[in-house]
């Protein structure tokens, strides 16, 4: 706190977070926000000597303010300023009051009024508050922004069902949505539908500011690393990412979670005190702490908690190991489930498989592939893996052969069709997006089309 406070504007740095806490719960958060402004506008009108159609004046600033706050988009997650949806809000409000005081008070004692007199102390009641106000963005953020932020919200919390719904109202989803989706179906014992589930993310439009110059780079490792190395059983890398964003952009309570999730899987109880100790001091958090808690001295619920259930078949061999991801939240995860070679449970064997078709990694999946055969010769082979293996041994150099592998003829019957409808549409001289748009209405649930017309992998 007092790091804060002796700061330029630490006060309303400090006031600004302390009811930035009340968002958790969005229609509380916006009340208050509302409550101040109302309370600004009655100030304003009071300290002019508003009439009629004068006092729409007053609400001008707020206006501003809602605008302002609405235009953050991914802003939210870079910038420094604390308390930003607060702070213009209470040097508006404390500027207005304190000149509708003084004002009143010149009047009533001294006796003194000019038409000016309000004007200037407004304005140095504005400057005595030390402001500092930036301008991070002034465009909208897209609708894809508010479904990440609810879809990381319901991955908190384990709704794998929202997830998915949340990803098909979508018509074009990021690929942090993609991610989300893909969290949602491993959970679910539905990651073979990875492709059947609109797996194309794309790269968010970029949010400016005044000046091109300042447009914002976004990148998933900024947005959700810490979470999504925690759902594929990545602690270390999860802890070191929340770590790292608390010491660049300061405490937040999800941060704070996903480190304590990470000290309780491994067992280090020590550490997950001190952290359900800072949730307990919350006002919202502090019931899910106590939930924690329970886990640290019941290896019993732990082990019969979704989460454990959920996480521990991710867990590797290799629990100490860290590496540098380069800012690359998704590209790591691809690359690491891609290059394991021994899973020791089917769920940890599905995310390897369907992870190298995922980054379409052909020399990957060719190996999984004769490993999960192998592994299971009296099995039959999922659709997914016949999908892929139909289509990558028509190459020359590839490794697969369909000789005493017990595949559909379905299926294969079915890959025939789409080649000859590519064909035809290719001799056609359709575009690339043509084309797409019309092989997606027949065999858009294939792993044929992922791997044919989705070309803006684009990672960031």
């Amino acid at each position: 706190m007092r790091e804060v406070i002796s700061e330029r504007g630490g006060l309303w740095a400090w006031i600004g977070c302390w009811l930035t806490q009340f968002f958790y719960y969005p229609w509380i958060g916006a009340a208050i926000l509302i409550l101040l402004w109302l309370i600004t506008y009655y100030c304003l009108i009071s300290l002019f000597s508003l009439k009629g159609w004068a006092r729409l004046f007053a609400l001008l600033p707020q206006c501003a303010l809602l605008y302002l706050l609405l235009c953050l988009g991914y802003w939210i997650y870079y910038i420094k300023s604390a308390g930003i949806a607060f702070v213009p809000t209470l040097v508006l409000l404390y500027a207005s009051f304190l000149a509708l005081i003084t004002d009143y008070l010149i009047r009533r004692f001294l006796h003194h009024a000019r038409w000016w007199q309000p004007y200037l102390l407004f304005l140095l009641s504005f400057i005595s508050a030390r402001p500092v106000l930036k301008i991070y963005s002034v465009t909208m953020p897209e609708k894809s922004f508010y479904s990440e932020l609810r879809m990381y919200r319901a991955v908190e919390e384990g709704r794998w069902k929202d997830i998915i719904s949340e990803h098909h109202a979508i018509a074009q989803p990021t690929n942090l949505m993609v991610v989300y989706k893909n969290i949602a179906l491993m959970h679910t014992d539905k990651l073979q539908d990875m492709f059947k589930t609109n797996n194309c993310g794309s790269v968010p439009a970029p949010i400016t500011r005044l000046m091109p110059a300042d447009t914002l780079q976004i990148h998933i490792s900024r947005l959700a690393a810490p979470m999504i190395y925690f759902q594929y059983g990545q602690l270390n890398y999860a802890y070191e990412r929340a770590m790292s964003n608390i010491v660049k952009y300061g405490l937040t309570a999800r941060d704070i979670k996903v480190m304590t999730r990470c000290a309780i899987m491994n067992q280090e109880f020590d550490l997950a005190r001190k952290y359900i100790s800072l949730l307990k001091a919350s006002i919202f958090h502090h019931q899910w702490a106590n939930q924690q808690e329970r886990f640290i001295y019941s290896s019993t619920l732990l082990m019969q908690s979704d989460e454990f259930k959920n996480i521990a078949p991710l867990l590797t061999d290799e629990p100490d190991n860290l590496d540098s991801d380069n800012g690359m939240c998704e590209q790591w995860i691809l690359n690491h489930f891609a290059d394991l070679l021994h899973p020791s449970n089917p769920k940890l064997e599905e995310v390897i498989i369907t992870t190298s078709l995922w980054a379409k990694d052909e020399y990957a999946f060719d190996v999984h592939f004769y490993n999960y055969v192998n592994a299971h010769p009296n099995d039959a082979i999922p659709q997914l893996y016949q999908e892929t293996a139909i289509l990558l041994c028509t190459r020359e150099d590839s490794p697969i052969t369909l000789d005493h592998f017990p595949f559909d003829n379905f299926i294969a019957d079915r890959y025939n069709r789409f080649v000859k409808d590519y064909n035809q549409l290719s001799a056609q001289r359709l575009s690339d997006t043509e084309m797409s748009k019309r092989l997606h209405a027949v065999y858009g649930d294939s792993y044929w089309w992922y791997y044919y017309f989705y070309t803006d992998f684009n990672l960031y």
